[in-house]
């Protein structure tokens, strides 16, 4: 793995890293928005090879990639400009693109502004709209904890009470049943850089956890998913705070698509046990199902 910067239309520096010396360009989109960045998406370039360039990066203003100045007004059109402007550094026409969770978003928003741009997509743990997103962990939180104690977390958050420990009890159990695999650690671990996404996540999210405040308020383009035409694999795990709701919408609306649940995993598949049967249905959707054994 090589590192490399790109420039990106408005001159901000994205550090990406690079596998493969391949034609095919795979380029992985990281969760958030905001938070360290795209370091975890490292086991995607076990995909990369002699056919295959695997690109992932540190979006705007995370991980080691440049933090625009405190006025910067975030977008998600700005964030799809900075996806095309590496694609452009990699100088191919199109590219395969995997998102997962925010990046699974980003990565539904470029291809509808780029459709003539993308080969094949992978929509990993994500949602088409930002009401559904909300509503569905409003759902989750209600199936995990007494009605009460939901209410009581649902009201913390509105407020912005996030030290209320009613409050970071339900983030916990909420983080560790759909995000973690039952992992307690990595649940609060979570759940610290989820309070504490940085200058993007609150540009384009908000300050609230579960309620959409920043640029992707209003975001939503369920609507518009039967224009995809890109080849598409829909992907998520059992426990998932990307519910199967959420994934049905993507799979039944967008034409071309095929939907698979992983049962054993959470919200991120890329440090699971089962990591790597993740990456090879991956490897087999991006090489064509039909060319495989």
């Amino acid at each position: 793995m090589r590192t490399e910067h790109v420039l990106t239309d408005e001159e901000f520096r994205i550090h990406c890293h690079v596998s493969g010396t391949g034609d095919r360009v795979l380029l992985g989109l990281h969760g958030g928005p905001g938070g360290s960045g795209g370091g975890y998406l490292e086991p995607l370039h076990r995909l990369a090879g002699p056919g295959r360039t695997v690109v992932t990066f540190d979006q705007l203003g995370t991980g080691a990639s440049e933090l625009p100045p405190a006025d910067y007004a975030w977008s998600v059109a700005g964030a799809v400009a900075d996806v095309d402007a590496v694609r452009r550094h990699f100088a191919v026409d199109r590219v395969d693109l995997l998102g997962h969770s925010w990046g699974g978003m980003l990565a539904l928003q470029y291809t509808l502004d780029h459709p003539e741009h993308v080969g094949r997509l992978v929509l990993s743990n994500t949602a088409a709209s930002t009401a559904r997103i909300t509503l569905g962990a409003l759902a989750q939180l209600a199936y995990v904890l007494p009605e009460s104690e939901a209410s009581a977390a649902v009201t913390a958050d509105a407020l912005r009470d996030h030290g209320n420990p009613h409050f970071r009890t339900a983030v916990e159990a909420w983080l560790a049943c759909y995000g973690t695999d039952g992992d307690l650690d990595a649940a609060r671990a979570e759940m610290k850089e989820a309070l504490e996404p940085g200058p993007a996540g609150l540009g384009l999210w908000g300050d609230r956890l579960w309620f959409a405040t920043g640029a992707l308020r209003d975001w939503d383009v369920e609507p518009r998913l039967p224009e995809i035409t890109a080849p598409t694999l829909v992907v998520h795990g059992g426990d998932d705070m990307s519910s199967a709701d959420t994934n049905r919408v993507l799979a039944e609306r967008i034409p071309d698509s095929e939907w698979l649940t992983m049962n054993n995993n959470g919200h991120t598949m890329f440090h699971a046990p089962n990591a790597p049967a993740y990456l090879a249905i991956v490897r087999a959707f991006l090489d064509g199902w039909d060319e495989q054994s």
